[in-house]
């Protein structure tokens, strides 16, 4: 297997070849397969990141890839394979995925993102329940969404208005992104449309009344208290299904209807 000489494909490739690890056994092998100098404290970076996104868990104070995360990367990699065997230049699949948490969609979200290489010149549209991306921007995850959507040419609405909703819609607004709050759309459920790519995503009930707990009795976001937001409702365990597909016709259909709202 091919890694580049980056400080992330190499933490990669050492956990791929030996695991479990701690920070400084990482490090160390890290430092003795690099080109370029690296720190420790660069490393120990990177290894919290990950394992805020999901990619390695932290066991007994040792580090290893998530196997969860392996395999669902295994689903866009075995696909891949198939296509270049035979001969197929569309890489059309429908997959389906269970997350337990928000927060879990999110990260998926971002991962996502990172492999579709956004630019400007990729438009991109979005319909979600509520918006809330800016609220948690010291997480890791949530600074990389905010790069991907300034990235891109960014179309996004919700059906709801509260003041939350309308707080995210104008930071965004400030920074040249399109964001729309209050719009009456013909699905219900989430989603992401990127190129001929569709990702839906499914909340449950429980989880939408969490939501809409929160947005309904925030009157003022500057006093809303985040970190108890994120625990108990971004954190919490339930059943999320997301259907990933690919469809150019469907995602053509849904980007003009998105931008039909602007």
């Amino acid at each position: 297997m091919f890694f580049s000489d980056s400080s992330k494909n190499l933490i990669f490739r050492v956990l791929f070849e030996e695991w479990p690890l701690s920070a400084k056994e990482i490090y160390s092998r890290v430092e003795k397969i690099s080109s370029k100098e690296i720190s420790y404290q660069a490393v120990h970076k990177l290894l919290l990141s990950f394992v805020e996104e999901g990619i390695v868990i932290k066991i007994e104070g040792k580090y290893l890839l998530n196997q969860q995360w392996v395999e669902k990367n295994l689903v866009f990699l075995s696909k891949l394979l198939e296509n270049l065997k035979t001969g197929s230049k569309v890489f059309s699949f429908e997959e389906k995925i269970i997350f337990e948490t928000i927060f879990e969609v999110d990260k998926f979200l971002v991962e996502t993102c990172k492999r579709l290489e956004l630019s400007k010149n990729d438009e991109i549209v979005l319909q979600w329940i509520h918006f809330w991306i800016p609220l948690f921007v010291e997480k890791n995850t949530y600074c990389e969404m905010r790069e991907f959507i300034l990235k891109s040419n960014f179309y996004s609405i919700t059906p709801n208005a509260k003041p939350i909703d309308k707080w995210c819609a104008e930071f965004w607004k400030k920074l040249g992104v399109k964001e729309k709050i209050g719009v009456k759309f013909g699905f219900d459920n989430s989603f992401f449309v990127f190129r001929d790519m569709i990702v839906q995503v499914f909340y449950p009930i429980e989880i939408k009344n969490a939501l809409d707990e929160v947005y309904n009795s925030t009157k003022d976001p500057s006093k809303l208290d985040i970190n108890n937001f994120f625990k108990t409702v971004f954190e919490k365990k339930t059943r999320i299904p997301v259907l990933v597909s690919r469809n150019k016709i469907v995602a053509d259909e849904l980007r003009r209807q998105v931008k039909s709202c602007f």
